[in-house]
């Protein structure tokens, strides 16, 4: 009686700490509201925009959804402390999950060595047979001919197994989730993205941050625009632009050319540049002083005794023509001068002592790129060429176990899979031909 209660109290006892613990973070629920979670905030990762001005955001929603929008972190979603919070929680989930399957695995692959199947039991259901007392050594020979592999569980008893590793699919698949999400992380972490603007021959050796107050994201290289071209439909708009590109190693070497388009990215040493965006801009020519100066807008020429810049460029200004507004210093105090291209007397001007004059403005294009640079790449093409190992394990193989028993008077074949029955019954089949 005392045995009795003792066994009761056993199996009345609550589980352990870490055992109740693992339970609740490898639950399905758990897995399905942080993935949730994840997908609604990448919705709204989507939807709103990521990594604007203020001028921006005030002029697409009101202000008090703007400060909404700062308070959570949504102008900024995937580096929200959040997100990252929702991630490591599906993570956790997911490894979770995996030990559990692997305890589960583990003790299914115990239980099966200590307790052998009712091998008549089976044979009656229809997922077996009986052979000849003496058919012992051709039921093995023929089960060795199909890779099934060979445990002995008792002096009558033998367990023949093949495609074990069909109980791993889902842990391989769980394996390359987890080395996808570690991938992005990576990503996120170590990666950067900046845009860079070139016309024909500029140079750069660093990307500009979208986000206002960031520092410039250095290459390690230097990119030239050799060419841009673009060719347009009949109504006037754009078919197809491309950039010719040359990248040059930082002793001023071309180590590599190539032409970007649209979806068709130029890769060098870790960094991906897209072609994203194209556009127009204007080139000055000045004469200063008898030297001649090009500038672009925001360009500072520093030739003659005062510097000035092209501030604003004007197709037409009161029907004389093209006109350019520089500005200069006068002291302490701000100054600005129209130069019109076709009126002479406002073509040279006088600017503290230096003679200044707009010889002509030329027009060209410039071209956009996307600069990407994410070391987390290899992770997540490596996860996901896992993940297809695992799919092709979970639903291309399965596990079979057929035990054999010898009783002296009879030699009983039963088996068991764990899916793909009919496939299986045949097997069992062409297994007893001859032998039942």
């Amino acid at each position: 009686m005392t045995a009795t209660k003792n066994n009761r109290e056993k199996e009345g006892a609550p589980a352990s700490r870490p055992t109740s613990l693992l339970r609740h973070l490898a639950s399905v629920r758990l897995g399905i509201v942080s993935l949730s979670l994840i997908g609604a905030t990448s919705i709204l990762g989507t939807v709103i925009k990521q990594g604007g001005t203020e001028e921006e955001y005030l002029s697409l929603y009101s202000e008090r959804a703007y400060h909404f929008i700062k308070l959570f972190g949504f102008d900024d979603t995937y580096h929200s402390p959040w997100f990252y919070f929702l991630l490591i929680l599906f993570t956790v989930n997911l490894i979770a999950c995996t030990v559990r399957r692997i305890r589960t695995l583990t003790a299914e692959k115990g239980r099966t060595a200590r307790t052998p199947a009712d091998v008549k039991g089976l044979v009656a259901a229809g997922s077996g047979f009986t052979a000849k007392a003496g058919s012992l050594g051709e039921v093995s020979r023929r089960l060795g001919a199909s890779s099934y592999r060979k445990k002995e569980l008792s002096e009558t008893t033998a367990l023949y197994e093949k495609g074990s590793l069909a109980r791993y699919g889902v842990v391989v698949i769980h394996a390359s989730i987890l080395a996808v999400l570690l991938g992005g992380l990576v990503g996120i972490l170590g990666g950067d993205r900046g845009f860079i603007v070139l016309r024909v021959g500029e140079t750069t050796q660093a990307a500009v941050k979208r986000e206002r107050g960031r520092p410039p994201v250095p290459l390690g290289f230097t990119v030239r625009c050799k060419d841009f071209t673009i060719s347009l439909y009949p109504g006037g708009q754009p078919k197809e632009y491309a950039s010719d590109i040359e990248i040059l190693d930082m002793a001023g070497k071309v180590v590599k050319t190539g032409r970007i388009k649209v979806n068709e990215p130029l890769s060098y040493n870790g960094v991906r540049l897209y072609q994203s965006s194209y556009g127009t801009s204007n080139s000055y020519t000045f004469r200063v002083n008898g030297k001649e100066v090009v500038l672009a807008e925001q360009e500072v020429a520093k030739a003659g005794r005062t510097p000035f810049m092209v501030v604003r460029y004007a197709a037409q200004v009161h029907d004389f023509g093209p006109g350019v507004m520089v500005a200069y210093m006068d002291g302490e105090e701000p100054k600005t001068l129209w130069f019109l291209r076709d009126v002479e007397r406002m073509r040279t001007r006088v600017i503290q002592g230096s003679r200044i004059s707009l010889e002509g403005i030329t027009g060209g294009y410039y071209t956009g790129l996307e600069v990407s640079r994410d070391p987390g790449v290899p992770v997540v093409l490596a996860g996901f060429a896992l993940m297809l190992v695992g799919l092709y394990i979970n639903f291309f193989t399965f596990h079979r176990r057929i035990y054999v028993v010898s009783d002296g008077a009879a030699i009983h074949v039963g088996g068991v899979a764990s899916r793909n029955r009919e496939g299986f019954l045949e097997e069992l089949h062409k297994l007893s031909k001859d032998l039942a």
